[in-house]
């Protein structure tokens, strides 16, 4: 069970020695994982005391935080061939002590069962589905009651409306911070528009625009206005959004238990592209914290 995770397993085998993992040993790894020697040493710098590494072996866990959360703690980066157990039994202590409520790990090969992650102890917390369609058709015709009102980085009212509805909308798990929200707006591709009914704020959505092709990367509407047709239009909206940059495709994903969200999706014309659904696995820092949800 998350936030309970045994001892490592296996009677008769010496523990390894799991240290803290400082910028000062990063020249003493091999980074064949997905950061380079720089980026590893920015991380450890930003987020000190959480990741580890087994001198003898050079297996190592780099840990970050999770949407520019400082209570979610996730796996950045991971080399663990002998002594998985070991490595995130030892994260999980030391994000307890920083504090951490939620230790993450994402892992992408979901037809895997089990992951090697629910070996080493965690719990799958979310299945995350994909869906894709093909926006090359008529464009959108949204109501004329409806305008959307592009969300400057540089405004704070606009930065701090857009996080309040994100946090009313969505679980306390996929809430977005303000300070991740600094860091969207400002990054190249991205739109994120507030949608207005009547000049009142009742929705918004965020893409991210690449060659050919865009991502649906937030879309909610204010939990007291649902029921009244606006997260089709929301979703309408950013797809045109999507469309007049010169997309002909956009993706997107979504809970698997979300069935609101996917009926949308579905009813819109999106497909599934299960090749490209993930899985997330967790562990409870602090049991006693365990989802405020």
């Amino acid at each position: 069970m998350a936030g309970t995770l045994a001892p490592p397993r296996g009677k008769g085998i010496s523990a390894p020695v799991v240290r803290t993992l400082a910028p000062e040993d990063v020249d003493a790894l091999r980074l064949p994982g997905t950061v380079g020697a720089q980026s590893a040493r920015r991380l450890l710098e930003r987020n000190p005391g959480r990741s580890v590494w087994v001198p003898e072996t050079l297996e190592y866990a780099l840990i970050g935080s999770w949407r520019n959360r400082p209570e979610i703690a996730s796996v950045e980066d991971l080399v663990a061939v002998r002594h998985l157990e070991p490595l995130l039994h030892a994260a999980v202590e030391r994000c307890a002590d920083q504090s951490n409520a939620l230790l993450l790990a994402i892992e992408l090969d979901s037809p895997r069962s089990p992951s090697r992650f629910e070996r080493a102890g965690l719990e799958m917390l979310e299945e995350v589905i994909t869906y894709e369609a093909d926006i090359g058709g008529d464009p959108w015709s949204a109501s004329s009651r409806l305008r959307p009102v592009p969300v400057n980085a540089d405004d704070a009212r606009q930065v701090d409306l857009v996080t309040e509805m994100d946090q009313a909308a969505f679980p306390w798990l996929w809430r977005n911070s303000r300070e991740e929200f600094e860091v969207y707006l400002r990054t190249p591709g991205v739109d994120v528009s507030l949608i207005e009914a009547d000049g009142e704020p009742v929705a918004y959505f965020g893409v991210t625009l690449f060659s050919g092709w865009g991502h649906l990367d937030r879309i909610a509407v204010i939990p007291d206005q649902q029921g009244r047709g606006y997260g089709l239009e929301a979703l309408g909206l950013a797809v045109e959004a999507i469309r007049q940059r010169g997309a002909c495709r956009v993706g997107l994903s979504t809970q698997r238990t979300n069935f609101r969200s996917q009926r949308l999706y579905e009813r819109f014309g999106f497909h599934r592209t299960s090749e490209h659904d993930y899985r997330l696995f967790g562990a409870w820092c602090q049991p006693e914290r365990r989802s405020p949800d």
